[in-house]
């Protein structure tokens, strides 16, 4: 895992300075994406298509040099606070005085929010954040990773995935840390996930090192040397303003840490550091009842849930694995055998 106590030392400016010479961005120049060009100055939003794939996007090409970030929403299509947050943001960015680039990504599974499918695309049953880096001959949702990893992920220096709870899902707001056992690459991530300004922040290092199986959206950008994290705000497939709000703050504070917009960035003063999440698991089909809510500080051996079976006969009652505070539960009854209903994430000590 990365050091953390070397990372409270390092200083945010000096990291982006730093960063400064080896971003993608190139001043003032235009900027293409998926056959569109935008002129340095200018702000577009339009249909990126190519084959089957449709992607409704927003590039503001700034007027001035700096990074380009990549903002996306959508992965699952039934995640909605992102999406009227960058659509907030879209509306209200200046390319001229934006420093760099910014790329929206207002909805990367098109099909799945028209579908109103929980993570899924309903054209091949797959979850676009598990299928990358693609392959532009398999099916819909591969082609999409594909295209996201050729045409967005290729082009960009710093990327946020955003996320919130599915229909099934009561979350507490969270950002993933990941690391790649690159120390400054991790680093940098540690520290542009710091800035977003959330509290709870979760270091992830379960995914593959391999480019060509990174399996994930922002594991494609870590991968590939470029720091990707994701942001976990809102639940239940709500669209309240609260969660929009938040979405929207931060959006705004990653391109304040990347000194794209003049402003500060204001890292949470009680940041609580996840060095593991855990979970968890049915032995059995049927209802899921909690007993515990998000947020909620549990200890090892602690009841946090309750499966019945189909007439309503108890079979199990789920007990914490560890001491640690609840991320994640199934607000919803349905359970099945093998699946994780609560997730406690492990605070470092």
């Amino acid at each position: 895992m990365v050091s953390l106590q070397l990372s409270r030392l390092l200083n945010t400016c000096a990291i982006v300075v730093l960063c400064a010479f080896s971003l993608n961005a190139k001043a003032k120049e235009p900027f293409e994406l998926v056959g569109v060009t935008t002129a340095a100055g200018e702000k577009q939003s339009y249909i990126a298509e190519e084959g089957n794939v449709r992607l409704p996007v927003t590039v503001v090409n700034g007027a001035h040099p700096g990074p380009v970030l990549l903002l996306a929403a959508g992965t699952h299509g039934d995640e909605f606070p992102a999406m009227f947050a960058l659509q907030k943001l879209a509306e209200e960015l200046d390319a001229n005085t934006v420093k760099g680039t910014v790329i929206l990504l207002h909805l990367a599974n098109l099909d799945g929010f028209h579908g109103r499918r929980l993570a899924l695309n309903p054209n091949d049953e797959k979850n676009l954040n598990r299928e990358f880096p693609g392959s532009s001959t398999g099916t819909a949702t591969e082609q999409i990773a594909e295209l996201l990893t050729r045409e967005f992920i290729s082009r960009i220096d710093f990327f946020v995935d955003m996320h919130s709870g599915s229909s099934n899902q009561k979350l507490l707001n969270h950002v993933y840390s990941p690391f790649v056992g690159d120390d400054e690459l991790d680093e940098l991530t540690f520290e542009f996930a710091k800035a977003t300004g959330m509290q709870h922040i979760v270091m992830y290092g379960d995914r593959p090192t391999d480019p060509a199986n990174s399996i994930s959206f922002p594991n494609t950008a870590m991968t590939r040397g470029k720091p990707g994290l994701t942001t976990e705000i809102g639940h239940l497939a709500e669209r309240d303003q609260e969660s929009i709000d938040f979405a929207y703050e931060v959006a705004k504070n990653s391109m304040f840490f990347l000194d794209m917009l003049p402003g500060q960035t204001a890292p949470h003063q009680e940041a609580v550091i996840y060095e593991d999440i855990q979970y968890t698991q049915s032995n059995y089909d049927g209802f899921f009842t909690p007993l515990v809510t998000i947020g909620d500080s549990v200890t090892r051996g602690a009841e946090v849930g309750v499966v019945i079976d189909y007439f309503g006969n108890e079979v199990q009652t789920l007990a914490a694995p560890v001491d640690g505070t609840v991320l994640m539960i199934n607000e919803t009854p349905p359970i099945r055998k093998d699946e994780s209903p609560v997730a406690i994430g492990v605070p470092q000590q």
